[in-house]
């Protein structure tokens, strides 16, 4: 397989605080966020940037942390941070949108704080939501919504 470098650079940083989360654009990107106010969530790419190291990038098996996994699973199996690319996607509630400023406000995300942020996308209930989806059984005590998740703190 030949490998072909791509060039990534961050469209800003995401930031938590007491004063909750937020998409902190560059400048140049801020003319993106027209017409996001209209929409009620967004995915959130970002660089996983404190696992941005060999021993993670090297790694193709993981043993996720959560309840009844069954051991071992390949990482393209896993939400781990621990992937060849370390991209990670968060999916928040908007809160507010400063086009003025560049700031995305949101209710949530895993995201550390300072952590390069690499793209944001509208959830779309069209293209994002899948009613026929299948997932191993020990999903089965996850939560099984956004909202759900959330109010659990997970």
């Amino acid at each position: 397989m030949e490998h072909t470098a791509l060039h990534i650079s961050p469209i800003g940083v995401l930031r938590k605080d007491e004063n909750g989360v937020r998409v902190e654009l560059d400048p140049a990107y801020a003319p993106g966020l027209l017409g996001l106010e209209l929409y009620s969530h967004v995915h959130i790419l970002w660089w996983f940037d404190r696992r941005d190291n060999p021993e993670d990038r090297s790694r193709l098996q993981v043993r996720p942390p959560h309840r009844g996994t069954p051991g071992p699973m390949g990482v393209f199996a896993s939400r781990s941070p621990s992937r060849p690319n370390p991209i990670a996607l968060s999916t928040g509630r908007i809160l507010d949108v400063d086009r003025e400023r560049g700031v995305l406000t949101l209710d949530w995300s895993d995201a550390e704080d300072g952590t390069p942020v690499l793209d944001i996308k509208p959830y779309s209930t069209g293209l994002d939501r899948v009613t026929e989806a299948r997932e191993p059984y020990w999903h089965d005590s996850w939560p099984h919504t956004y909202e759900e998740a959330r109010q659990r703190g997970e």
